[in-house]
């Protein structure tokens, strides 16, 4: 029982952490480069690799769990385990010491732990994992040996599906400050430190310390004061949101905050590496909106004359900001992408190739004439989706795995009748030729 406990608890970590990985490759991949960038700052290291290492690390880690959890490939996945927990346990402990980088990115951006929360989590499962290697002809199987290559086979379809849709499209799930419905004057909301100021006294080598200014009577000499901390505070989840014209220089960041109209936005984090394929469908937007006076803006970290290369490939006439790249990045998960805000509210968001055609109708609801298939779009879009998400990509992760399972039984089951009737048919000759 305990070695199934542990493996089980081994394989939910697994799982879970690959699964949210997954979900975000170019989030990992940022989180790669930000570790290349402090540990290997002389190295240059080619994005494509750090991608490629983004997708496969989630890809084991979820196939391992998988593994685990349905009880094949005993000795591979529980060898396995043990090295992953093995090279990683000593890292976090690095991490640790040193802080260079506030969050290991072991959760992606679902659970955010502490550098030594995420190591002495690594050393518990570093002692399951040790255990399991011991006991590991303990480990129940429910998939046959025969059968073992149909979960691997599905793990690694599943986790690619979830990995294609965060690259080709936008991650299923965002866990992100600017997630479908996220508030983003909550998101920028910052709840300050507060200390309370203490005044020491002594007399006589007795020390005294009190919250109010002012000794009790004059034979006590004044030490001086120290600040303790009450409230440890809340920083902001939203960091440099603040978006400069790069023309007029001015500062939309408190429209975007307080305006009840639709605003779009249009991110585009560096311009010398943006996809132009949709270029002309970024302009009949822009057009679009210009006619039903809906306000539109793009916002980068590029530099102005990278941002001039691109409004003369692309015919841009839309106005341009400036932005922090990393906000930019957070923001959405494409380079480009549109975001629909109203009200500080997200109400929208597309990779630029998903962007919905837009073309006005007239509706008899007052509020939808103009906006065509655009309000339809946005009304769809409302609300942060994630649970139902989980939902829905645990019910398409545990069905074929439980499909699999009957399968697999009746596989068994077939095979075992026909061996018995191959072993009866023998006994039948050995006794006709007794005979």
């Amino acid at each position: 029982m305990l070695t199934n406990l542990c493996r089980l608890l081994l394989a939910t970590v697994f799982i879970v952490s690959g699964f949210v990985k997954a979900v975000d490759p170019k989030g990992l991949l940022y989180k790669l480069q930000e570790y290349a960038a402090v540990f290997v700052p002389e190295v240059p290291i080619d994005d494509a690799w750090l991608l490629l290492l983004a997708v496969s690390l989630p890809a084991v880690e979820f196939l391992l769990g998988a593994m685990l959890f349905m009880g094949t490939c005993r000795r591979f996945s529980a060898i396995a385990v043990l090295a992953v927990m093995l090279l990683f346990t000593p890292w976090t402990l690095v991490l640790a010491i040193w802080n260079p980088v506030h969050d290991c990115g072991c959760f992606g951006d679902a659970v955010q732990l502490s550098n030594w929360a995420t190591f002495f989590k690594n050393v518990i499962l570093l002692m399951m994992a040790a255990f399991l290697w011991v006991k590991r002809s303990r480990i129940v199987r429910f998939i046959s040996t025969r059968g073992s290559w149909m979960v691997t086979l599905f793990a690694l379809l599943y986790i690619g599906s979830v990995q294609y849709n965060g690259l080709v499209h936008l991650p299923i799930m965002d866990f992100r400050p600017f997630a479908v419905g996220a508030d983003l004057n909550e998101g920028i909301r910052e709840i300050p430190a507060e200390f309370k100021l203490i005044f020491r006294y002594e007399k006589g080598g007795e020390i005294l310390e009190l919250d109010d200014e002012g000794a009790p009577d004059s034979t006590w000499n004044y030490l001086g004061t120290r600040s303790d901390m009450i409230n440890a505070g809340v920083p902001p989840k939203i960091e440099n949101f603040y978006f400069s014209g790069m023309e007029r220089g001015d500062d939309i960041s408190d429209k975007l905050l307080a305006d009840t109209n639709y605003i779009c936005l249009l991110v585009i984090p560096d311009v010398t590496v943006a996809d132009e394929s949709r270029a002309d469908k970024m302009n009949d937007v822009y057009d679009y909106c210009v006619e039903n006076k809906i306000e539109f803006y793009a916002l980068t970290s590029s530099l102005d004359e990278d941002v001039e290369t691109w409004r003369k490939h692309t015919g841009a006439e839309y106005p341009f900001y400036s932005a922090d790249n990393l906000l930019l990045k957070t923001m959405i998960r494409s380079n480009p992408g549109l975001l629909v805000v109203k009200g500080g509210k997200v109400v929208a968001k597309w990779n630029v190739r998903d962007v919905p055609e837009l073309y006005a109708v007239d509706d008899e609801d007052d509020s939808l004439v103009g906006y065509g298939d655009f309000y339809p779009w946005l009304k769809k879009m409302q609300g942060n989706n994630n649970i139902n998400s989980l939902f829905h990509w645990m019910f398409m992760f545990f069905t074929p795995l439980l499909l699999i399972f009957f399968l697999d039984l009746i596989l068994r089951r077939s095979g075992k009748d026909e061996k018995e009737k191959e072993v009866a048919t023998v006994v039948e000759k050995q006794n006709e030729t007794t005979e």
